[in-house]
């Protein structure tokens, strides 16, 4: 017997390697898909930090004034309901279109205020910064 009738025991990696990057392209097709959310063009602001938790309650109110509550389409009534049977150190943040007049903005943090919530914040989008 010759040493070329022996088998080779190598791992052939090169499927593997297809096989992960076909689940990277799948994967980084669908990401932007499961973003989910009420449309609304916040205002920008340099100080917009904030990471939004899953335990946070968002409202939001788009351009014409409809209330959401964690993207469930709701009245003002709903949401001070819902508020209520919450508990009391969640943060709440309100997310809100630019055009939505500054009164109902009040209006809706003195509601969660009178509810005995004190974590309070507004959602915006971060300005970009001019490096000079």
């Amino acid at each position: 017997m010759k040493n070329n009738d022996q088998a080779i025991w190598q791992i052939n990696i090169t499927p593997f390697v297809d096989v992960i990057l076909v689940i990277l392209i799948i994967v980084m097709v669908t990401a932007p898909m499961l973003t989910k959310g009420i449309n609304v063009n916040l205002p920008k602001a340099s100080s917009s930090k904030a990471k939004v938790n899953r335990k946070d309650i968002i409202i939001s109110v788009d351009k014409n004034g409809v209330f959401y509550f964690n993207d469930t389409r709701s009245s003002i009534k709903g949401i001070r309901d819902r508020l209520a049977e919450s508990n009391g150190n969640l943060r709440v943040l309100i997310k809100s279109d630019r055009s939505v007049p500054y009164g109902t903005i009040v209006n809706l943090i003195d509601m969660v205020k009178s509810l005995g919530m004190q974590k309070i914040g507004l959602l915006t989008t971060p300005k970009r910064s001019k490096i000079r």
